[in-house]
């Protein structure tokens, strides 16, 4: 499960995160009011609850296979069913129940249960849904999950090669998640529950980039609703590279863009300072090139805006072109046929907000921690622009000790709801430093 690749910016979430998530806003999603206002509520809009942490599967890119824990040393589980029914106070007010974390939701025997309980006591227009790899999603397993009121199931499916698929997606059949996507849609039919809505999570590698509009033209086919496509957020150092988004702030590069062409009017490559600017002994016209430099340099400076130089040098603005051009394609094709299709950025955002807090959200962990975000969720290790950064879980309380709605008003969580709420996040891959975020 891929809940933080649901956001081509590590805010996590992604996935990040990578959404809020993208990823979790089409499986029940809860979009950020303006200035927060719904993190400012005394009750969460939306619950992200981590049913296990189980899974069937070894994706590579998953969090499970880096090294990922809670910090207790508690090994894998699934949530307490008691620890469910602590949540039913949030429930009437709830817009949004996703039963996800960084297991597979359908190891979990009760989770038809969990979703019978939370539908009956959920607003009408409300949404209950997960995401799944679908190796364990029959024809029963979807009829069963519709019927207790499941209404946004994604499940993820990243290549229609079967060896790409294969090796993305660890331990898993091509064949058995096409065959997941045709059951639930089977199962909506003949249950008649029209509401229920079938989505697809593709999350981009640079290997997998070109698969993307067969994918959606597969969907288009199968009766896809929606389709959720983020970035790969590399855990483990080696997976920086099959990154398909380019770390540079978008305003970054349409400095270097400018300065670039400044250089060009006057017979100057300002792509070769890497080169140059070391240089002992400089020619008239490694002076110049250093020169455009700098004043691209102050301009950012006096503008805010952050920028790493090697970084922003080593931009590869053909693959970027070319990635454009394939969202571009994918868009055309599910644009065509009415297909919901949410596709990320390629590159970051100068200005950005944490959609799931300021969006009213929380998640809950396996153990019953709540936590203000799906970044700060568990014991990992992530790479952003350069840095290996670690993360720890961050919990302003467990359902073993206190009730869900007295957690969520609590001062401390309220004043961090606040707090974020009012900051312009800058992305992890941009920060200047590991600990230069306000989430560690």
């Amino acid at each position: 499960m891929n809940i933080v690749n649901s956001t081509i910016t590590p805010t996590i979430a992604g996935r990040a995160q990578a959404g809020a998530g993208r990823a979790q806003a089409g499986a029940g999603g809860v979009q950020a009011s303006a200035g927060g206002a719904r993190a400012g509520l005394p009750w969460p809009s939306r619950l992200v609850v981590e049913t296990s942490t189980r899974c069937n599967l070894a994706c590579a890119m998953c969090p499970k296979q880096n090294g990922c824990d809670d910090g207790e040393g508690g090994g894998d589980g699934d949530f307490a069913e008691e620890l469910f029914r602590a949540l039913a106070p949030a429930f009437p007010r709830l817009e949004s129940l996703v039963l996800n974390g960084i297991g597979e939701p359908l190891l979990h025997p009760a989770l038809a249960d969990f979703v019978r309980q939370a539908r009956a006591a959920m607003p009408p227009d409300s949404t209950i849904g997960f995401q799944t790899n679908g190796v364990l999603m029959d024809e029963a397993s979807a009829m069963s999950l519709i019927e207790a009121g499941a209404d946004r199931i994604c499940v993820s499916l990243d290549a229609l090669d079967e060896s790409l698929y294969a090796g993305i997606r660890t331990g898993g059949k091509l064949s058995r998640t096409l065959a997941a996507i045709e059951a639930l849609g089977k199962a909506r039919k003949a249950t008649g529950k029209d509401r229920a809505r079938i989505g697809i999570e593709f999350v981009v590698r640079r290997d997998n980039l070109a698969e993307l509009p067969r994918v959606v033209s597969w969907a288009v086919k199968h009766g896809v609703d929606f389709m959720l496509v983020s970035q790969l957020f590399p855990y483990e150092k080696a997976s920086v590279d099959e990154t398909a988004y380019d770390a540079n702030l978008d305003l970054a590069l349409e400095l270097r863009a400018k300065h670039e062409a400044r250089g060009a009017a006057r017979g100057l490559d300002i792509t070769r300072y890497p080169e140059v600017y070391l240089k002992y002994s400089k020619t008239a016209e490694d002076e110049s090139i250093v020169a455009i430099v700098k004043e691209l340099q102050a301009e950012a400076i006096g503008r805010g805006i952050t920028l790493n130089l090697e970084r922003l040098f080593r931009h590869d603005a053909t693959w970027m072109e070319g990635a454009r051009r394939v969202f571009a394609e994918a868009h055309s094709i599910a644009g065509a046929a009415g297909l919901e299709l949410a596709l990320p950025e390629a590159a970051p955002k100068s200005q950005r907000a944490c959609e799931f807090v300021e969006g009213g959200s929380a998640f809950v962990s396996r153990d019953g921690k709540v936590h203000p975000c799906y970044f700060l969720w568990h014991r990992y290790a992530c790479h952003v622009g350069g840095w290996e950064k670690l993360v720890a879980p961050k919990s302003f309380g467990s359902l073993e000790e206190r009730g869900i709605l007295e957690i969520w008003n609590d001062k401390a969580f309220a004043t961090f709801r606040t707090t974020c709420s009012a900051t312009s996040i800058p992305s992890a891959s941009t920060a200047t430093s590991p600990s230069a975020t306000m989430c560690n």
